[in-house]
């Protein structure tokens, strides 16, 4: 079914690259809602910073209490500790049905810069449009590092660049995804964090 989507969409825009940006676009636009709350509860994680801090303080010693008074004070705010979570794990089984479409041979025959879009850059180290998407992805990561909050964990800053090392291992069409839908959450993230 996934396959007969991206042709339809490649039939109408002319391009499966094409078809493949857009049919990323509409699956992060339908996630957009849970963005939106995942953004919120980080705005109100960050305002209950000072409290959570507190807590610690006080109730370190005892995990239990700890963890009962903490998710309390985020009901209250009308958050929970898993709320950012939501748009990657709603994400997840999408991307595993695109990924397995990129990989079963039906991109096969498509290409984008001349290069199929089933072929991977670790495989031919001599692919252009390889190249280009590893590029795309290592500006993605850093951006996003540079919109990180001071004093971000130094792991948090180095899973930015995950996807760039990645991305030399999946399929071109993949690739394309994956730079589609890190554009969208570096602009979302600067929009919402503005």
């Amino acid at each position: 079914m996934v396959h007969h989507v991206l042709l339809v969409l490649a039939g109408v825009l002319g391009s499966v690259p094409a078809a493949v940006v857009v049919a990323s676009l509409v699956l992060r636009a339908g996630l957009l809602p849970l963005s939106v709350r995942a953004y919120r509860a980080e705005r109100v994680r960050a305002s209950l910073a000072p409290a959570l801090a507190g807590l610690r303080k006080r109730h370190g010693h005892e995990p239990a209490v700890l963890a009962e008074k903490s998710a309390a004070l985020m009901r209250e705010a009308g958050s929970g500790p898993f709320a950012g979570l939501l748009p990657m794990l709603a994400q997840a089984p999408f991307a595993w049905v695109l990924y397995r479409e990129f990989t079963n041979g039906g991109m096969r025959g498509y290409d984008l810069l001349g290069a199929d879009l089933t072929q991977r850059l670790s495989a031919q180290p001599a692919l252009l449009a390889g190249w280009l998407i590893v590029c795309a992805l290592a500006g993605i990561a850093v951006w996003n590092v540079r919109q990180l909050p001071e004093g971000s964990p130094r792991y948090v800053r180095v899973l930015s660049f995950g996807t760039v090392l990645f991305a030399a291992f999946v399929p071109v069409a993949a690739g394309i995804y994956l730079v589609t839908t890190g554009l969208w959450t570096a602009v979302e993230r600067w929009y919402f964090r503005r």
